[in-house]
């Protein structure tokens, strides 16, 4: 089975599934378990708090009650509540074990969508009338129906209770990670008749939940729809291990002395030739471009922006190269086999977001950006101020910052067309090439000084609390210093 089968989700992983074998840095564990005790208590403080005060005169002992572990995500979700309940009120809830597997439907949770419609109170408004008289709650439960369960042997003791809290939905850059670990599905769910899961599947994400096994470890289960959109397929992987995963795709890039750099296609490197659109380049003038035109292998031609192949034989030993564009999945392997034949330049992800694109063209909210750098980099989901959280590595090559989450537009160079020319070209030298270069010698100079620093503190016993090196920080930081040498040479 090929990779892009896989991603669809609707057909079985080969192989059981593997734990990775990194581990966090002592430093890193002990700072996640201080965090996870700080929340688990005022987590279980609030609730009991609650209790109290919604129900005065109750004499039901604190120990009968359930309660509540608040734990803190790493792959940047944030703070979650998990309903670890006490055994009385657990004994009942099946297991994940052979048993389920000849019963599924004895399964059937409830979704609660109330965390992850809070930014999207347009979606409630879709749902149809029958729908609205089923759930008139501010609180958007979804019920589950279970079609099949798998259990190979290897998984855990999952305690599979009556409802859960959608924690968020990523896109596929989460999925495209646990496909590349052979990560087989345990649950099969028929898809549910909801705006929010319409969206899960015109988006190419996949939403997940956190469970807890006996032992009180937990994992996440992440929900993909499949291609036929008849299926949600459950895939489990320990929330430790996806932590680990995570920081490692990071650790991969940066190993290497390189960052992460994503290549828009139309109008960035390459322009399509054809007629009607003045984005083409017409027939007739095809002579101005020489050995610029290149052929794909569909047999539609394209010209290539000037020195496009020396640009990428530089950039290539500087950043890790991705490709995003708006063209089909065809359109981008084709033009990347001419850009990088021997693909020893572009190494990273190639990404087409057209099928996000004309989703959300038909959607009623068709103004949202189909681009995203989740969709490529897992790493951007961590908010804890670490090394590489949020966006503040990748860097973007795109004539459209539209096409990007407006929180993104920071990370983008934007490209034009040649001013004063008589045909289309985009410079890449020397503006370009010197900007890439001066963001990634900073970075790696403040990175090794972030590392020594820190050394330092950790061999005198002293905290830390320095923030890493930014490439996007350090973008910024040299236009604004670009931008005071412009003002201070017009000014002479």
């Amino acid at each position: 089975m090929d990779l892009k089968s896989m991603l669809i989700g609707d057909t079985p992983l080969k192989s059981s599934y593997k734990a990775p074998t990194s581990t966090l840095t002592p430093k890193e564990k002990e700072a996640m378990d201080e965090k996870a005790v700080t929340f688990q208590l005022s987590g279980t403080l609030q609730h009991l708090l609650k209790e109290s005060l919604n129900n005065p005169n109750s004499s039901k002992p604190v120990s009968t009650l359930t309660t509540f572990q608040t734990s803190y995500d790493p792959n940047g979700t944030g703070l979650s509540l998990v309903d670890q309940p006490a055994d009385a009120a657990s004994a009942s809830w099946p297991r994940l074990g052979p048993k389920i597997v000849e019963t599924p439907n004895a399964w059937s949770p409830k979704l609660s969508l109330k965390q992850v419609t809070k930014e999207q109170p347009t979606l409630l408004g879709r749902r149809s009338t029958a729908q609205q008289l089923n759930q008139p709650t501010n609180d958007e439960l979804v019920q589950l129906v279970t079609h099949d369960i798998a259990y190979r042997g290897d998984e855990p003791q999952l305690l599979l209770g009556d409802r859960y809290d959608i924690l968020g939905a990523f896109p596929r850059g989460f999925f495209v990670m646990m496909a590349k670990r052979n990560i087989q599905h345990n649950f099969v769910f028929q898809y549910p008749d909801h705006p929010w899961f319409e969206d899960l599947y015109g988006l190419r994400k996949s939403a997940y939940i956190l469970c807890c096994s006996e032992d009180g470890v937990q994992w996440q289960l992440h929900l993909k729809p499949s291609r036929d959109k008849l299926w949600l397929f459950g895939y489990l992987i320990k929330q430790d291990d996806m932590t680990r995963i995570v920081k490692d795709s990071m650790d991969e890039i940066l190993l290497q002395r390189k960052l992460p750099l994503v290549l828009d296609l139309d109008d960035t490197l390459v322009r399509l030739v054809g007629e009607g659109n003045e984005r083409f380049v017409p027939e007739m003038e095809l002579g101005k471009y020489g050995n610029r035109v290149a052929v794909l292998k569909d047999g539609r031609r394209v010209v290539l922006t000037d020195r496009v192949h020396e640009f990428l034989d530089w950039a290539q030993n500087f950043y890790d190269i991705s490709v995003c564009s708006l063209g089909d999945q065809n359109y981008v392997d084709n033009v990347v086999n001419v850009l990088d034949p021997q693909r020893t330049r572009i190494r990273g992800i190639l990404y087409s977001a057209r099928s996000e694109h004309d989703y959300i063209k038909r959607s009623p909210e068709p103004g949202r950006p189909p681009k995203d750098l989740l969709a490529l980099f897992s790493f951007c989901t961590q908010k804890d101020k670490s090394l590489g959280s949020a966006y503040t590595l990748p860097l973007i090559l795109d004539d459209e910052m539209r096409m990007w989450p407006s929180e993104q537009h920071d990370n983008i160079v934007v490209v034009k067309n040649q001013a004063n020319a008589d045909h289309w070209n985009v410079l890449l030298f020397p503006v370009i090439q010197e900007t890439l270069q001066h963001i990634h010698g900073e970075f790696f100079r403040q990175l090794d000084s972030w590392y020594n620093k820190q050394h330092e503190a950790e061999v005198n016993g002293l905290p830390f609390y320095r923030e890493p090196p930014s490439a996007v920080g350090i973008y910024k930081t040299y236009l604004r210093h670009m931008l005071r040498d412009l003002i201070t040479t017009r000014c002479q």
